[in-house]
């Protein structure tokens, strides 16, 4: 699963005594680890559910790939409907992402964007907050928003057995490369190299369509004969789609 979080983190803390907190984690929890924006779709919805004990302001954006980037200055040929939500603790939201047309994307292959959920928890009161040391978090979530286009050839749950592996020397390293000439993403939650009755971790990425992507394996430093690939990639679900290759 591709999901990235980061947290804004206010502290607050009184003279004496120690930050002592559990750990923390968002409250938001969507409705899916990706969104596959088909061409012929009118518009696509993404349910978010508030599983914490309090009401949430929820800010939602779509992004290029820019993490830091200003949500008010990217610009992407999608709208998202509402920008801007009160999700209630233990209630839900439903927001829809919308199809602009305001930029000319291929029509050979997806394109990749990122959809963004931006928690931040109500201020506390000076009562709740009397004598108390508080640490308050605004966490983001972030999930892969593919487009994918109408008439495209194949299926993207044939992609992952389609890519082509060798192994190369890079920078002194051992790694993978994979050729995708498929025109869809493909994405791994698992990746391993297998050789000897040995497994090699490998430094899994998301292998872009017509595209290849350079994967460094752990704990190996020469080309082993008789090698084969074992992955876990991901499906439009978030499933799992196992399977091995030779190099």
């Amino acid at each position: 699963m591709t999901r990235k979080r980061r947290s804004l983190i206010a502290l607050l803390l009184t003279s004496a005594g120690l930050l002592i907190t559990p750990l923390a984690q968002a409250d938001i929890v969507l409705s899916g680890t990706r969104i596959i924006y088909k061409g012929d779709q009118k518009d696509v919805t993404l349910r978010m559910e508030n599983k914490g004990p309090r009401p949430l302001l929820v800010q939602t954006w779509i992004d290029t790939g820019s993490e830091n980037a200003d949500p008010s200055a990217i610009a992407v040929p999608f709208t998202v409907t509402p920008p801007v939500s009160r999700v209630d603790a233990k209630r839900g939201q439903t927001v829809k992402v919308t199809w602009t047309g305001s930029q000319k994307l291929p029509d050979d292959r997806e394109s990749l964007f990122w959809f963004n959920a931006l928690e931040v928890p109500p201020k506390m009161s000076d009562a709740e907050a009397k004598n108390k040391n508080i640490l308050q978090l605004a966490f983001r979530t972030r999930i892969k928003l593919f487009y994918r286009p109408v008439n495209l050839k194949g299926n993207a749950s044939d992609a992952p057995k389609q890519l082509t592996w060798r192994l190369q020397l890079s920078g002194g390293k051992l790694a993978l490369l994979a050729t995708n000439p498929t025109p869809f993403h493909v994405s791994f939650s698992e990746l391993k190299l297998v050789s000897g009755g040995k497994k090699y971790d490998v430094n899994a990425h998301m292998v872009a369509p017509k595209g290849n992507s350079e994967m460094t394996v752990k704990g190996l430093s020469a080309a082993p004969s008789g090698a084969i690939v074992e992955y876990s990639a991901i499906n439009d679900f978030g499933g799992a789609i196992d399977g091995k290759a030779k190099l």
